[in-house]
C-alpha cells in the first residue's frame, strides 16, 4: 500500500485465487417431512451448495411468501416453520462487491416442495341408523368431515367401495353376512388430507327377524277395548302392517293400536328403501266381551210350584246368528252346553239361583245376574171373588179367579144350583180368569196351567144370589135434614106385597137388625140401606138413605138489640141456629157472675121454662148492664145444642149497687200512660171484664191484661185496650159500662170527653191534648164528622147541652186528628127511672 504524505509503501499481498464459475447456482429446498400434521407444522431449509453469506426469499404457490414470522437458523431465513399447504421454493441472494449499495446477485430459484396439510378426522356414520342391520337391508356408510364448509373432497375406503370409490357415501344393497367388518374412510383435496378415520363396525344378522305382538289383556271388556303392540327385539325405526283373522287390518302403521273387535291378530315390520320387511308375528287371540246375557223363565210364572215342568233360557242381546257354547251354574244336568235348562217336576231344592255364560270363536260374554227360581212347596188355591154377590134384576155379575203371586193360569169353572145338589162343571179351559153369570147359586174354580197341566186346589165357594125387582121405601122419623152426632134417628124399611120377607140393613154398624125398623144414636154421616129376603138366593133391591151427620153439635149465635141501652127501654134478644127450621125449640138464660172463675152460671128468664118456638124474645124494662145466654133442643129424648156465647146489653149510667169510675176521668188515653178502673158499690168482691174486637173470649177479666187490687183494675200499657169495659160483682151485680178509646200513636192527640152519660141541659167543655196532656190550642172541633166552627180555639163550651148535641165527637190539631169519642145525653126523665 503506498501513502504519500508521510512516503510509506507496503509489500504485495499474498495472491489470491479468484475462480469464477459460468454457471448461475441453484438454491436446494429440503423438508423434514411433506405432510403437516393435524394442528402441527413442518420445517423446510433452503442452501446455495458450495457457498455462503445467503439470504433467502420464499415462495409459495409461485407467490412471496411472507417470512416475517418466519424464525432463521445460521443464515437469515434459511430455515423456517411453516403450518400451511401448499408448493414451496426458496431463491439465495448477496450483494456485488460486498456492499455500498451494490445490486444484489441472485440464485436460480429452487425445486418444488409439494406440502399437504392435515385436518381432522373423519367419521363413518351409518344411514339409517339402526343399531341391527338383516340381511337383505339396503344400507350407507357416510363419511362425515367436520367444519368442511362445503368443500370438494374426494374419499378412500376400506373396504375399498366396489362402487363410488371417491364419493363420501357407501351404499350396500341388500347386505349379507359377507358384509359384516370395520370400515374406514379419509379423505383429501388440493394440499389438504385427513388421516384415516376410526373404524366403524358394521354387524349383519343373516336370520331374518320375526314382529312381537303383545296385547295388554286378550279380552275387550263390554264397551271397550284393549291395546296391542308390536316390537321388533333389537332394533328400531319400524312401521307395522296389521292383521286381523289373516286379512290386512285398516289402521295407520303405527306400533301401538286399540282394538275393539275380537279375532286372531298379528303384525309384521317394515323399513328402509327399498322397503325390507319382517317375518309376522304369531297371532294373539282377542275375545270380545259382549252384553251380559240374561236368564228368564219359561213359562215366565213369578212363582212356581213343586211338581211343575219349568226350562230357564240364557238370552244375549243382539247376539242373534252367532253359534254360542253355553255354560250353567249349577251345571245343566241334561245338556251342558244348551241355551235353554230344563226342569221337570221341580222339587223344593231346585229353588235356588242360576246363572248362565256363552262364548264363540272370538266373543264372549260374563256371567249373567243371578236368577232367582222360587219353588212354593205348597200346592195353590185359587182365590173366587164377585164384584157383586147379587144378580141385579135382568142383569149379571162378574165372577173372577185368581192365584196370587202367579200367572199363565187357565180356569175350569163349577156350579151348584141349589142344596139338594152337587156341583157341576160349567166352563173348562178357560183363559180368562173372570166370567159373567146370570144365574144364581154356589160357585167354585180351579186353576190349571203348563204341560204336562198341573192343576190347583178347589177355590172356596161364592154364593150368588139374585136380585127380584122390588125396590123398598127408607123412611126416616124425624125427618130432619140435618142431624147432629148424639141425636136418635129410626129408619123404617117398607116391602109392598104380602110376601113374608126377612130384612137385611147395610150400615156403618155391624150390628144392623134383622127387623123392618132401625133405631141408631147418630155418629157419624153414611149411608144406611135396607133390602127384603125371601129364601137363600132371592132378594130385593136395595134402598140407601143419606143420614147427614154433623159433629160437633151446633152452637148458636146470640145477638142483642140494642147492644147500648136507653133506660127503661126494651131488649130482643135473637138465637140463630143452622137449619132454623128443623124442629129446634129455644131457651133463654141470664148470666150470673161467678168470681170463682171466669165464666158465668145460668139462670133460666121467665117464660122460658118450656122454651119458645121462635128464635127472639124481648125483656122489657131493662136498666141496666147484663149479660144473656141462649140455647136449642129438639127431639126425644131432648137433644141440646151447646150454650151460646155470653151476649151483652151496657148501661152507661151509674147505679148505687155496682159502679164504675175511670182514672183520668176520660174517654180516650195515650197508649203508655196507666189508666185505673175502679168499681164500687154494694159488694166488696169485684172482677172487670171488657169486651174488644181483638181479644178472645172477648170477656176475659183484669188479670189477663192488667193488675186487680181490691176493687181497682189498672191498665199500665194500653196496647189493644179500646173497648167495652164494666164490673161484677160477687152478688151478680153489673156496674155501668164505660167506652175506652187509645191513641196508639205516640205523637197523637186526644180529645177529652166525657165518660159517663151528661145530663139534658148541664154545661159540657170538650177540649183537646197532647201525650204530655197539656192542652192544646188552635184546635178545630167535629160533631159526627162535620166542623162546628170554622175558627180554631183551645176549648169546645157547651153551656147547655140537648139530645142533639149527642153523638162523635173528635178535635184536631196541625193536620193530626183524634180518635172519635161518643158522647151520650140523657133526659132529665132518664135520669130519674
Amino acid at each position: 500500500m503506498v501513502r504519500e504524505g508521510d512516503r510509506q509503501l507496503t509489500e504485495w499481498s499474498d495472491a489470491v485465487t479468484l475462480t469464477v464459475r459460468s454457471d448461475k447456482p441453484r438454491a436446494t429446498l429440503t423438508a423434514d417431512r411433506t405432510v403437516i400434521p393435524l394442528g402441527g407444522s413442518i420445517t423446510l431449509t433452503c442452501s446455495v451448495d458450495g457457498s455462503d453469506d445467503w439470504k433467502f426469499d420464499w415462495f409459495r404457490n409461485g407467490r412471496q411468501y411472507s417470512v416475517g414470522r418466519i424464525r432463521g437458523n445460521t443464515e437469515p431465513y434459511r430455515v423456517i416453520s411453516v403450518s400451511e399447504g401448499g408448493v414451496y421454493s426458496c431463491r439465495g441472494g448477496r450483494e456485488r462487491g460486498g456492499g455500498g449499495g451494490d445490486p444484489v446477485f441472485q440464485t436460480e430459484t429452487s425445486n418444488e416442495v409439494p406440502i399437504q396439510k392435515t385436518v381432522s378426522k373423519p367419521t363413518v356414520t351409518l344411514q339409517p341408523t339402526w343399531p341391527v342391520i338383516y340381511r337383505g337391508e339396503t344400507v350407507t356408510l357416510r363419511c362425515e368431515i367436520q367444519d368442511d364448509g362445503g368443500t370438494q373432497w374426494t374419499y378412500e375406503w376400506r373396504p375399498t367401495n366396489r362402487n363410488s370409490p371417491t364419493s363420501s357415501e357407501y351404499r350396500i344393497n341388500r347386505v349379507s353376512e359377507y358384509d359384516n367388518g370395520e370400515y374406514r374412510c379419509k379423505a383429501k383435496r388440493g394440499r389438504q388430507l385427513t388421516d384415516w378415520s376410526d373404524a366403524f363396525r358394521l354387524t349383519v344378522r343373516s336370520d331374518k327377524p320375526r314382529a312381537t305382538v303383545t296385547a295388554h289383556r286378550t279380552t275387550i271388556p263390554a264397551g271397550g277395548s284393549v291395546t296391542l303392540s308390536c316390537s321388533v327385539e333389537g332394533s328400531g325405526d319400524w312401521k307395522f302392517d296389521w292383521f286381523r283373522n289373516g286379512q290386512q287390518y285398516p289402521v295407520d302403521q303405527i306400533r301401538v293400536i286399540s282394538v275393539s273387535e275380537g279375532g286372531e291378530y298379528s303384525c309384521r315390520g317394515q323399513r328402509g328403501n327399498p322397503v325390507f320387511q319382517t317375518e309376522k308375528s304369531r297371532e294373539v287371540s282377542i275375545q270380545k266381551t259382549v252384553s251380559r246375557p240374561t236368564v228368564t223363565l219359561q213359562p215366565n210364572w213369578p212363582v212356581v210350584f213343586r211338581g211343575e215342568t219349568v226350562t230357564l233360557r240364557c238370552e244375549i242381546q243382539g247376539g242373534g246368528g252367532t253359534q254360542w257354547k253355553y255354560e250353567w251354574i249349577p251345571a245343566n244336568r241334561n245338556s251342558p252346553s244348551s241355551s235353554e235348562y230344563r226342569i221337570s217336576s221341580v222339587s223344593d231344592s231346585d229353588g235356588r239361583n242360576y246363572c248362565c255364560k256363552a262364548h264363540s270363536d272370538h266373543q264372549i260374554t260374563n256371567w249373567s245376574s243371578a236368577f232367582r227360581l222360587t219353588v212354593d212347596g205348597n200346592r195353590p188355591t185359587p182365590s173366587l171373588t164377585a164384584k157383586n154377590y147379587n144378580i141385579p134384576a135382568g142383569g149379571s155379575v162378574a165372577l173372577s179367579c185368581s192365584v196370587r203371586g202367579s200367572a199363565g193360569w187357565r180356569f175350569d169353572w163349577f156350579r151348584q144350583e141349589s142344596v139338594h145338589h152337587s156341583a157341576q162343571s160349567i166352563r173348562n179351559n178357560e183363559s180368562s180368569g173372570t166370567i159373567s153369570v146370570s144365574n144364581e147359586g154356589v160357585y167354585s174354580c180351579r186353576g190349571g196351567r203348563g204341560d204336562p197341566v198341573f192343576y190347583t186346589e178347589t177355590s172356596s165357594e161364592v154364593t150368588i144370589q139374585k136380585t127380584v125387582p122390588i125396590t123398598p121405601t127408607v123412611i126416616q122419623q124425624p125427618n130432619w135434614s140435618q142431624i147432629y152426632r148424639g141425636e136418635k134417628v129410626t129408619l123404617r124399611c117398607e116391602i109392598q106385597g104380602g110376601t113374608q120377607w126377612t130384612y137385611e140393613w147395610r150400615t156403618t154398624n155391624r150390628n144392623s137388625p134383622s127387623s123392618s125398623e132401625y133405631r141408631i144414636t147418630a155418629d157419624s154421616s153414611g149411608d144406611y140401606g135396607c133390602r127384603g129376603r125371601r129364601d137363600r138366593f132371592t132378594l130385593t133391591e136395595w134402598r140407601v138413605i143419606r143420614l147427614n151427620v154433623s159433629s160437633p153439635k151446633p152452637q148458636p149465635v146470640l145477638s142483642v138489640s140494642p147492644s147500648w141501652l136507653n133506660p127503661g127501654a126494651s131488649v130482643t134478644l135473637s138465637c140463630e141456629v143452622k137449619h132454623q127450621d128443623a124442629g129446634w125449640r129455644f131457651f133463654w138464660y141470664k148470666a150470673v157472675s161467678k168470681l170463682i172463675s171466669s165464666s158465668y152460671s145460668l139462670e133460666l128468664l121467665p117464660g122460658s121454662t118450656n122454651g119458645t118456638e121462635q128464635n127472639s124474645f124481648i125483656i122489657q124494662g131493662q136498666n141496666h148492664t147484663a149479660g144473656f145466654v141462649c140455647r136449642a133442643g129438639r127431639g126425644e129424648p131432648e137433644f141440646y145444642t151447646y150454650y151460646s156465647e155470653p151476649k151483652f146489653v151496657w148501661s152507661a149510667d151509674s147505679h148505687p149497687a155496682a159502679s164504675l169510675s175511670v182514672s183520668p176521668d176520660r174517654v180516650q188515653h195515650v197508649i203508655d200512660q196507666p189508666v185505673t178502673l175502679k168499681c164500687s158499690g154494694n159488694d166488696t168482691k169485684w172482677r172487670v171484664r171488657r169486651f174488644t174486637d181483638t181479644t178472645s173470649p172477648s170477656h176475659v177479666q183484669c188479670s189477663n191484661w192488667g193488675t186487680m187490687h181490691g176493687s181497682s183494675c189498672t191498665i199500665n200499657r194500653l196496647w189493644y185496650h179500646s173497648g167495652v169495659y164494666w164490673c161484677e160483682s160477687e152478688s151478680g151485680e153489673f156496674s155501668n159500662a164505660v167506652n175506652i178509646t187509645v191513641q196508639d200513636d205516640y205523637d197523637g192527640i186526644i180529645l177529652l170527653s166525657p165518660v159517663h152519660p151528661v145530663t139534658e141541659g148541664d154545661p159540657v167543655t170538650l177540649s183537646c191534648r197532647n201525650k204530655e196532656q197539656q192542652l192544646l190550642s188552635n184546635v178545630f172541633f167535629y160533631h159526627n164528622d162535620k166542623l162546628l166552627h170554622s175558627d180554631s180555639r183551645e176549648e169546645l163550651n157547651i153551656s147547655a147541652v140537648s139530645k142533639s148535641d149527642e153523638g162523635f165527637y173528635k178535635c184536631q190539631h196541625s193536620g193530626k186528628d183524634s180518635p172519635r169519642s161518643w158522647m151520650s145525653v140523657r133526659g132529665e126523665e132518664e135520669e130519674n127511672v
